[in-house]
């Protein structure tokens, strides 16, 4: 066992050095020690094993790619080195170079050794290795140079390279032939080729490093094919069996960019593939036509499977070719386009389907980049919800931590606790009464406390008679009583402080949670689902005569339908108001009006923005003015729609008079106006104003608010009445006045907000005046009826004239004096009523079945019913 210690297991884990260990006896526990010693050992050297073999590897994997890429950049300028143009021209080395040194540095040395070797197969037609290696490397030592002074951008690449083309071109000419025009004309003609070539290759690279995602543009699908037939010219006389090779792979490529991209890119990669290859040979000038009208045909059915795709290329290859072709290249171009075919069939579907997704304007590409805006709604969607998540639970924090206030009992205990701390704590005769007499002294105490409550300059003989006659010290213990009530109210005014802000911060949180669980929702509504009605809107318009481009539709629910419709080439005489909504009020079997209409920077277009009409609308009339005659009024108003089916109607009245009482009002009334647009509840809104109130400023500026939200579905009103005077409605030949008892807003830290819904019908009249009205109407006894009978005693429905008729029948009670500031706002409840009749066509499509056409007239009559008011709201607004 020794034996085996000593050199079996040093064999076995690769350890030398145990083998001059002095190995001790063992036993079964140092046996089993070495034994878990040796195992461990061993898989230690045979992951250091396995991790030699895996860094072999990816070190052959490297060598191989970068082998590749060797060979790759090397074939690349071998086909470009020999590509010419009208046996003249051979522009595209030094573009080619010039585009792989500025994003492929490491790749250029073999792609110019290509280049120069490709110049050198073609000497016979013209090619000149000497010049394109000279001109190669002068570019790079000047594109050195440059760089060490300053940094080269892919602006400024195409210039650079026409330089040295054309000059390294007419340079070379001289020598041999000196000056001619002739020369110089071909130098002038390859630089502008090698300019142009240059920015059509530059726009390659970025494709080949962005993401797989992104979608090509139009011009960068051409400078690929013009890459791709740049190289395909490098193969000109290569012949098999007379079939060229050039030509079967360009119509294998305009075969597979047609059954990827439709007719437009086929024909279009068809027509450049064939000038490029007839520019370097003269023998495709008659197959320009013949590609171009393959690919659109193939193109055309490329909706279509494998094999009616290659036989539509097939047919339109060959009638052309039967046209254009001498009869000894007829059967090699046939063969060749055969062949094409052949190679497209054995293409994998996949990979059509990749480039597909890649080219702009195929059904693919818009159903991939649906499929990514998808994607990126979702993930929006999430992080929305997920930090509403966190201000509602921010919100239930601040609320759990509100609780409520201490009972009257608890707090009459803190103050006898702190008076006993301070007098009987330190008293010589603590014992007599807290020992001997401790609940007769308990009581007394509690007892002047609560008599301290109701009178707080309570006096020594007011104090109850056993605590007089126990305690020797009644001065300093009431003194001492009255300093701890104080120090407790103003606590428990602290507390209740603190509660009234972690509340109003609760509040705000959880609007703020519900406004991004909104927007989430919004996010995700899904946009582009409904294909067969757009279509349907969109033939509607065009056969209306409208340039209609695109229609989308938002929302097609009920009551809450949302379309955009693109105009181009507008006229200025309201085409959205007057045909586009009548012609989708027909359609979808309701009411729709224009809501917005955004003109496009050069006039070429509007977006126009239409929804469901609402059943009322709101017109208002005003009438203001400012004390002692001035300019600047103390009060605002505003009358706004908050964009969801509501419109507000608010005043307020800043306290004092001129532009610091109007900057006050303004800001209440602005400010609360972009809360509820933005979507916060009513009263969190109101409360949010009166916190910014209270904290702008430390000089004491408050102002009151008057606010009616009126639901424009329904006509039912919610007034919000802060600090402000009576409103008035007036219903009919009956007049109904709503109050509020509360403080102006930007006094206290809370706020009182009254509350009062009335439900409104058509023809209603709202009324609102600041307390200027009935500071002119104070001399009477009771200003509220003088205002009642003044509505009742004006027949008018026009709100404007009526806010007119009572400003001068206020400033004349006052005998023509204005000592504040006068404002009043009417506002009348109408019906809406379109301004045009709806426009039906012949064959008009249908968006929405009879049976929603029903369900929709069936509750706008329900509605139109509910509205109608019974007899005993009748008696009960008699009543009022």
């Amino acid at each position: 066992m020794k034996l085996f210690y000593e050199r079996v297991v040093p064999l076995m884990t690769g350890d030398r050095k145990m083998t001059h260990k002095k190995v001790p006896r063992v036993g079964g526990p140092l046996l089993k020690l070495v034994s878990q010693d040796a195992t461990a050992h061993a898989s230690r050297t045979f992951t250091n094993h396995s991790g030699a073999s895996g860094t072999d590897r990816k070190i052959k994997h490297r060598l191989l790619y970068r082998t590749s890429l060797l060979l790759l950049f090397t074939a690349l300028g071998l086909l470009l080195g020999r590509a010419e143009i009208l046996a003249t021209f051979m522009p595209f080395a030094l573009p080619a170079y010039a585009v792989t040194l500025q994003y492929r540095k490491n790749q250029s040395l073999w792609l110019a050794v290509g280049l120069t070797l490709g110049s050198a197969t073609v000497i016979s037609h013209g090619g000149d290795p000497l010049i394109v290696f000279t001109m190669l490397v002068s570019y790079r030592l000047l594109y050195e140079l440059i760089k060490r002074v300053d940094s080269i951008d892919a602006y400024s690449l195409p210039m650079l390279v026409m330089m040295v083309d054309a000059g390294f071109r007419f340079g070379f000419s001289l020598p041999g032939h000196g000056f001619n025009y002739f020369a110089l004309g071909v130098a002038v003609i390859e630089g502008l080729l090698t300019f142009i070539l240059t920015y059509m290759f530059l726009q390659v690279p970025p494709l080949l490093v962005t993401s797989p995602h992104r979608s090509w543009r139009i011009e960068e699908a051409i400078a690929i094919v013009i890459l791709f037939a740049s190289v395909l010219s490098g193969l000109q006389g290569w012949q098999i069996h007379g079939v060229y090779v050039e030509s079967v792979v360009a119509r294998y490529a305009i075969l597979l960019f047609a059954a990827a991209g439709g007719a437009g890119i086929g024909g279009a990669i068809g027509i450049v593939t064939g000038v490029i290859l007839a520019l370097g040979s003269s023998t495709f000038t008659p197959l320009i036509g013949v590609f171009g009208f393959a690919g659109v045909l193939a193109g055309l059915l490329h909706e279509t499977k494998k094999p009616v795709v290659a036989i539509g290329f097939v047919i339109g290859s060959g009638i052309l070719t039967l046209y254009v072709a001498n009869n000894h290249l007829l059967l090699d171009e046939m063969i060749a386009t055969l062949i094409a075919a052949l190679g497209y069939f054995l293409t994998p579907s996949k990979l059509i389907q990749e480039g597909a997704n890649l080219l702009p304007g195929t059904m693919r590409h818009v159903i991939s980049q649906q499929e990514h805006v998808r994607r990126i709604k979702s993930l929006m969607t999430s992080r929305i919800q997920e930090i509403a998540m966190l201000f509602s639970q921010l919100s239930g924090s601040f609320t759990d931590g509100t609780g409520p206030l201490e009972r009257q009992e608890i707090v009459n205990h803190q103050i006898v606790e702190r008076t006993i701390h301070q007098i009987c704590d330190h008293c010589h005769y603590q014992s007599r009464c807290w020992s001997k007499n401790a609940a007769t002294t308990l009581q007394s105490m509690s007892d002047a406390v609560r008599i301290l409550e109701i009178n707080p300059d309570m006096a020594k003989e007011s104090m109850p008679a056993a605590l007089t006659s126990l305690c020797i010290k009644p001065d300093m213990l009431l003194g001492t009583m009255k300093n701890a009530r104080e120090l407790v109210i103003r606590h428990q005014f602290l507390i209740q402080q603190l509660r009234e802000s972690r509340q109003i911060v609760a509040d705000q949180l959880s609007g703020v949670a519900e406004i991004m669980l909104d927007l989430a929702q919004e996010i995700q509504m899904e946009t582009g689902a409904n294909h067969r009605q757009e279509s349907a809107i969109l033939k509607a318009c065009i056969q209306l005569g409208l340039e209609v481009e695109d229609v989308e539709i938002i929302s097609l629910e009920e009551g809450n339908v949302e379309i955009e419709v693109l105009q181009l080439r507008p006229s200025p005489h309201d085409e959205a108001g007057k045909l586009v909504a009548p012609l989708l009020s027909e359609i979808l079997g309701e009411t729709i009006t224009v809501r917005s209409v955004e003109q496009y920077t050069d006039h070429a277009a509007q977006r126009i923005r239409l929804s469901s009409a609402r059943q009322y609308q709101v017109l208002s009339g005003f009438a203001s003015v400012a004390k002692d005659g001035t300019l600047k009024s103390g009060d605002f108003f505003s009358v706004m729609d908050l964009g969801n089916g509501k419109c507000a109607i608010a005043l307020s009245d800043g306290m004092g008079n001129g532009e610091r009482a109007n900057q006050e009002s303004s800001a209440a009334v602005n400010l609360v106006q972009q809360l509820l647009r933005a979507g916060f509840p009513e009263e969190v809104a109101i409360k949010t104003v009166n916190s910014a109130l209270v904290l702008r400023s430390t000089d004491e500026m408050f102002a009151t608010l008057d606010l009616a939200i009126v639901d424009l579905f329904t006509a039912k009103a919610e007034f919000l009445k802060v600090g402000s005077v009576p409103s008035f409605v007036r219903q009919g030949e009956k007049v109904m006045m709503v109050r509020g008892e509360s403080l102006p807003i930007g006094i206290l830290d809370e706020i009182e907000i009254q509350t009062k819904s009335v439900e409104l019908q058509e023809g209603n009249l709202l009324v609102f005046m600041s307390d200027g009205i009935f500071e002119a109407l104070s001399k009477l006894p009771e200003p509220e009826d003088w205002v009642c009978r003044q509505l009742e005693r004006f027949a008018t429905d026009d709100p404007q004239r009526l806010a007119d008729w009572l400003l001068e029948a206020a400033v004349r009670v006052d005998g023509g004096m204005i000592r504040d500031d006068m404002t009043i706002v009417c506002a009348r409840i109408e019906r809406y009523k379109p301004g045009w009749a709806t426009i039906r066509l012949p064959d008009m499509p249908s968006i929405r079945t009879k049976k929603d056409r029903k369900r929709l007239n069936k509750r706008m009559n329900a509605h139109q019913v509910s509205h109608q008011p019974t007899e005993s709201v009748k008696r009960i607004l008699g009543g009022l």
